[in-house]
């Protein structure tokens, strides 16, 4: 055992630690606004509470008067307890009071192993859930975290903080914003008390604290709870509610991890509970004094936060309208979740999914350290998801896990940290997995053999007892079950925290060895001394049960006989001896220095011989079992060598030599496996690489008993060959000298370090002079005819590769011939085509030059031996035809050619010139276009075409072509037969668009403005005659006449374009007003007309009943009369007319009768 001890890592901690499970809890359901279903009913909410354990165990729920009764918990699974809404819930009238036996109490049953709580908030479109924390880990100081509330019609819309009493007679100290206090005063444990401020104030800062001068203060817990009734976050459309359980300042920490809601982005609020509290976040440095806070900007990436002092982090989720990484709408709604400490991080916790009330995709988010990310486990299996280091921590990794169980079981080697959350369309939660909570007085068993301490004792092993508390004691006894009281030392460990506090181990050096699996307890009395800290009494007791635990039994298997260099397998099958609590410690050690904590290890023996495995098994809060030893044998150990060389060359074969050994025998198998993908089973292989590189070779060998070796690696450089290449001369049997200009290079492109080999094929030349060193290849043939030249290229590194081409010396007998093919009709703007013929006796003719009257016009290489050719003829000077001279000089090398020339006639082309056109108007006459010209005098005939031409002399009509420009073609013909065209365009430019009215009229001393309407390009506008116009130049002037009168409007364009129209002005002498109207709706005479009142612009009517009450009344008459008045039908009957014109004439006054 001694041996399993000194291994492990066991040590005392600092400061320990005690999680979110425990046997007593007070939970609460605060004030909440409802959601709207159909018809504007409210959608009340209900609360449930999720009980987990790792141990299968008993609980009893109470709230009020209601009770569950004891409730079975079985190991990892999430048992759900609805609460009734009516004895639980707070409503906003009851806020701002004591309301007695109003929290939530889950209490296991004795005897039972510990269990974590959670609770679900849920209705319509609404849901927030958060960890609940057991009486042990609450504190005695809290400050409140919310966020900046909105105002929404019809519903609470407010911050709340819910305190609970977890002791009798618990007096609490509210410490508001504004610096002022109130107290609460509990008169019973699981009376609640919820601040609803009279505003949408933010409640985040404000500080709850036990009365430190109310008795017993120091022995006093009270549970906090924070949020909102509902509230949006970063945009409008849907709210949710907030709800955390806080944590007691005590249980703050330094360092965060937080990790994105999934593809959403986020909101991080950090508050801090000291002043000068430092901290590092998103690249900046910020400083905060206590119950200060700093609130993000919206993120997506994931952060590391990083303070010199203890601070609380919150992480908020958005509305769903905008909760999308990008700004759009993605299920969801606001949520906070108070995130743990990487300090206080789980290995293992159970945790709850629900999937009310309309919760569709269910989440974890997972922080841990990079290193151990791959041994976290769901259920005992991998996860699938992608590990991403956190960018401010690398040391950090996260991953984000959906998930579909309601209850699922999370594990790792190391400490994690974890959120469970949810999203529902307009709804969703968001809560902390799990959690070591600090606490500032608990108690531990020490274990004697293994110095670890935990909660519990291990059977047949000594244990001391510890206590740590945050003050020094003047007197400490110590009561184990009923035995006797002992008085205890007073020389404590002090144990500082990093924020400058201090707690103190006071310790039971017992030394106590059980012998009987049962439970035990241990009483604590202490006396206090007055050390200013503020929290004093005269003394308290605590009594702490403690279970003994049976040791593990440790049980492996293994094969006997192996062999060495190859992977072994070691199977667990220790048992824990707990019902309900398997395994999760391994130390293995393999007799060979190596060592292992899996459960289940590989591990692989590099030397023969016999080794004695060892192996311990244990639980994390249990205990470590004896060591189980067994012994392996490891067969010889099999050497794999192989001799090659150290480099070779693309597409040469190289040889491998097997050269392994062995005490077990010979080899009886090789696996050779070439870099390349080749592999061989030869003993002494030959390979060829196909391309050029570093390869690393590898040689497994196996003997007759079945072992077989490691790898033998080595490497072998392949190096490419030379890229070879080199021109080909054209030459014929006279040149002095074929030159072959070498163009070898590498692969990289360098062509230093090469050696060359040339063979020039001529069995007619002497021995000495058909080959060559040299770069580039020099030979002179005697013969015209075919050859074969080869070239090798060695380089620096030894490859070599060998190219041969075809070559032909040409001879030098060459016969010229060509044709002009339309030499009877050449002008001088066609191209003078010809047909060469020209032959050779042997070979090729490599290049022909054509000339026109000694002019160079055209070089072919490499020509046809029959082909067409077109030349640039010499353009005209004059009309006279022209004698010129073609010619023709064919080559079959550099020395060997022949000339031919021909004479033919060259006739003028005509030279054509067509002068701009002025563009003209549609309504223009048509005219003759003059603008085009033959100018060096030839004879022939001419014509013109294109849109509006309607003769060949160039007559063209505007109106014909249409409006546009358009594109004219002047055409040649001489009298030799050569013709040319030349292009002009021309614009029709449009007419200005006119419509006048055929004939107005205007009452006797009325006017009118004149309704015209046109279009075009800068119109200009001109009427005739001016009399009676209030402006001749404008578009619509207003008219007033004394006799009828007829006006004519011209309007010119920009373009120069006009045209004209006409109206005839009619005088009316006098108003006829109707004398009867039926507004009956039937769609005739439903108003009262009067024709041409438009005229009279002032004038006033006025219609009266019998009665002299005026019923209407109109300036100016655009609105004519219905028949109604203030919005109800007038009776039929007789009305009165006054029509008053305002321009001086007399006032209009009759009767009008109104039918229905």
């Amino acid at each position: 055992m001694l041996w399993a001890l000194s291994c492990f890592p066991f040590i005392n901690a600092e400061a320990q630690n005690i999680s979110n499970e425990g046997k007593d809890f007070w939970a609460v359901f605060p004030t909440h606004d409802p959601s709207r279903g159909q018809g504007g009913n409210s959608n009340l909410a209900n609360v449930r509470i999720y009980i987990t354990a790792k141990v299968a165990s008993e609980v009893t729920v109470t709230c009020g008067t209601f009770s569950t009764g004891t409730i079975p918990i079985p190991i990892n699974t999430a048992v759900p307890v609805d609460i009734p809404r009516v004895s639980a819930y707070v409503a906003q009238n009851e806020a701002n009071g004591v309301l007695v036996n109003k929290g939530i109490h889950v209490v296991v049953t004795p005897g039972h192993e510990k269990v974590a709580v959670f609770e679900h908030i849920y209705a319509g479109a609404r849901s927030a859930a958060s960890l609940i924390l057991p009486n042990e880990a609450l504190g005695r100081e809290y400050y409140s975290m919310n966020y900046t509330q909105d105002l929404n019609n019809n519903e609470v819309s407010k911050n709340f903080l819910v305190l609970v009493a977890a002791d009798p007679n618990t007096t609490l100290i509210v410490h508001k914003k504004d610096g002022t206090t109130f107290k609460v005063n509990f008169v019973n444990a699981g009376d609640v008390y919820e601040y609803l401020p009279n505003t949408q104030e933010d409640l985040t800062g404000v500080y709850v604290e036990i009365d430190p001068a109310s008795p017993d203060n120091c022995n006093k817990r009270f549970a906090a709870y924070s949020g909102s009734t509902s509230l949006t976050i970063g945009c409008n459309g849907s709210r949710d509610p907030l709800f955390q359980q806080l944590y007691p300042i005590g249980s703050w920490g330094k360092n965060y991890g937080v990790v994105p809601f999934i593809d959403r982005r986020y909101i991080v609020r950090i508050l801090a509970q000291q002043d000068n509290t430092h901290f590092q976040f998103e690249g900046q440095s910020i400083t905060l004094n206590k119950g200060q806070f700093y609130t993000s900007p919206e993120l997506v990436n994931a952060s590391f936060i990083s303070a010199d002092k203890n601070i609380s982090v919150a992480q908020y989720s958005l509305t769903q309208a905008c909760s999308s990484v990008n700004g759009d709408e993605l299920i969801g709604d606001p949520e906070m979740v108070l995130l743990n400490p990487v300090e206080f991080n789980v290995k293992s916790t159970t945790l709850f999914s629900s999937d009310k009330e309309n919760i569709v995709n269910r989440y974890i988010n997972v922080c841990i350290k990079a290193s151990a990310a791959s041994t976290f486990r769901i259920n005992g299996q991998p996860v699938n998801t992608v590990w991403t280091a956190i960018p401010s921590n690398p040391a950090y990794a996260y991953t984000q896990i959906e998930i579909t169980d309601i209850s699922s079981y999370l594990t790792a080697n190391e400490g994690f940290n974890a959120v469970a959350y949810g999203f529902g369309a307009h709804e969703s939660y968001a809560y902390s997995a799990g959690t070591n909570l600090a606490a500032n007085t608990y108690f531990l068993v020490t274990n004697k053999i293994t110095h670890k301490d935990a909660q519990n004792a291990c059977i047949g092993q000594e244990s001391d007892f510890k206590i740590i508390l945050p003050y020094l004691v003047s007197r400490i006894t110590w009561k184990l079950d009923d035995g006797a009281e002992e008085q205890g030392p007073l020389d404590p460990r002090i144990i500082p925290a990093s924020d400058g506090t201090l707690s103190y181990e006071y310790i039971y050096a017992r030394g106590i060895s059980f012998t009987e699996l049962k439970p035990h307890q241990v009483t604590i009395k202490i006396e206090l001394l007055n050390d200013g800290t503020g929290c004093l009494s005269e003394g308290a007791e605590f009594i702490y049960p403690f279970d003994v635990y049976p040791l593990p039994t440790p049980d492996f298997e293994v094969a006997a006989d192996n062999c060495a260099d190859t992977e072994i397998q070691f199977t667990d099958h220790s048992t824990s001896n707990l019902t309900g609590r398997p395994l999760n410690k391994w130390l293995w050690d393999f007799g060979d220095g190596a060592t292992s904590a899996e459960q289940n290890p590989q591990h692989i023996y590099a030397l023969s011989g016999s080794f004695d495995v060892k192996l311990s098994a244990g639980l994390d809060e249990g205990c470590m079992s004896d060591v189980k030893t067994f012994s392996v044998h490891i067969r010889p150990k099999i050497n794999a060598a192989f001799n090659a060389p150290a480099k070779g060359c693309i597409n040469n074969e190289i040889n491998f030599q097997d050269a392994s050994s062995s005490d077990a025998g010979p080899m009886v198998s090789w696996l050779w496996d070439f870099g390349d993908g080749s592999v061989s089973t030869d003993q002494h292989p030959k390979h060829t690489y196909a391309s050029a590189g570093i390869f690393v070779v590898s040689l497994i060998t196996k003997t007759e008993n079945g072992c077989q070796s490691l790898p033998h690696k080595e490497k072998i450089t392949i190096n490419s060959l030379p890229i070879v290449d080199f021109t080909l001369p054209k030459v014929c049997v006279g040149d002095e000298m074929a030159v072959f200009l070498n163009r070898t290079e590498n692969e990289d492109k360098s062509t230093n370090g090469f050696t060359y080999a040339w063979n020039f094929g001529d069995a007619f030349g002497a021995v000495p002079d058909n080959g060559s060193t040299q770069m580039d290849g020099n030979h002179k043939y005697t013969r015209a005819g075919n050859y074969v030249v080869t070239l090798t290229a060695t380089n620096v590194n030894g490859c070599s590769y060998t190219r041969s081409k075809p070559f032909t010396v040409n001879g030098s007998q060459i016969t010229p011939v060509f044709e002009v093919l339309n030499k009877d009709q050449l002008c001088s703007n066609n191209k003078i085509m010809v047909k060469n013929s020209s032959t050779i006796d042997e070979g090729k003719i490599i290049k022909l030059v054509w000339y026109i009257d000694g002019i160079e016009k055209l070089v072919v290489d490499d020509p046809d031996p029959v082909a067409i050719y077109a030349l640039d003829p010499p353009a005209a000077i004059d009309a006279n035809p022209k004698n010129i001279v073609v010619s023709l000089i064919a080559y079959s090398g550099i020395k060997c050619q022949e000339p031919i020339s021909q004479n033919v006639i060259l006739n003028a082309a005509p030279a054509l010139v067509f002068d701009p056109i002025t563009p003209v108007c549609l309504n223009s006459d048509v005219f003759q276009l003059t603008n085009a010209r033959e100018t060096l005098g030839l004879q022939g005939q001419q014509r013109y075409s294109g849109p509006g031409i309607i003769s060949a002399d160039g007559y063209f009509d505007p109106k014909l072509a249409g409006i546009g420009t358009h594109t004219i073609v002047y055409h040649f013909l001489s009298a030799a037969g050569c013709e040319e065209n030349v292009t002009q365009s021309i614009t029709v430019h449009p007419l200005p668009q006119l419509n006048l009215p055929a004939d107005l009229y205007i009452l006797a001393g009325g006017q009118l403005k004149i309704d015209a309407v046109a279009s075009g390009y800068q119109l200009i506008y001109k009427w005739s005659p001016a009399t009676g116009l209030d402006r001749d130049n404008i578009l619509n002037p207003i008219v007033k006449i004394e006799e009828d009168k007829t006006y004519t409007l011209t309007v010119g364009s920009g373009y120069g374009c006009s045209i004209s129209a006409t109206v005839k002005v009619h005088l009316v002498n006098a108003i006829e007003p109707a004398n009867a109207f039926s507004p009956n709706g039937d769609g005739i005479n439903d108003v009262w007309n009067l024709k041409y009142i438009e005229t009279y612009p002032d004038v006033i009517v006025d219609i009266f009943n019998r009665y002299g009450e005026k019923v209407f009344f109109s300036q100016g008459y655009s609105i004519p009369f219905d028949g109604n008045y203030k919005g109800r039908q007038l009776p039929v009957g007789t009305y009165y007319y006054m029509i008053n014109p305002k321009n001086g004439r007399k006032i209009i006054t009759g009767s009008l009768t109104l039918i229905r």
